[in-house]
């Protein structure tokens, strides 16, 4: 009886012990980042962050992990680099649109990019006018980098696709 009283009261104070163990706050496990916090703000920032993941589907997407990037949202672009004489239209537009180069006789490449600056496809356009295809591509805003025959940047159009 001696024994059961001692051994009883051990494993309680092990159990309990045992529940504490387990923190309620989240941890992150990053190569490297800090925290600052201030009465008007307060910062705290990862890098190297290995679990986090993204899934999207159609209408929502959702971020795991622990330091969630802040969304950016891009509402105007404006024209930087207008060395060239080319526009598109319709803008926007629902599955194609056209590209007019009001210099004639100039040879032109042009490459379509995504918002991430993924290329879509680049192609060399050696007629006045042409149209590109986008029904197989979703609904965004793309970029439409236009190249001399020196393969030089002269500039650039955001073209819209809509529903």
């Amino acid at each position: 009886m001696k024994l059961k009283t001692p051994l009883i009261a051990a494993l309680l104070v092990l159990g309990g012990r045992a529940c504490m163990a387990q923190a309620i706050s989240p941890d992150v496990i990053a190569s490297s980042g800090s925290c600052f916090v201030s009465p008007e703000v307060s910062l705290s920032w990862t890098l190297g962050e290995p679990l986090s993941e993204t899934y999207a589907s159609s209408t929502n997407y959702l971020t795991q992990g622990f330091q969630q990037p802040t969304s950016v949202v891009i509402t105007s672009v404006d024209n930087i680099n207008q060395q060239g004489n080319v526009s598109a239209y319709p803008n926007p537009f629902t599955s194609s649109f056209y590209v007019k180069n009001n210099d004639e006789g100039k040879s032109l490449e042009v490459e379509l990019t995504d918002m991430d600056g993924k290329t879509i496809f680049k192609k060399s356009m050696t007629a006045q006018e042409q149209e590109f295809d986008l029904s197989p591509y979703a609904n965004g805003i793309y970029f439409l980098k236009v190249y001399n025959v020196n393969n030089q940047l002269i500039q650039t159009l955001k073209v819209d696709k809509i529903k």
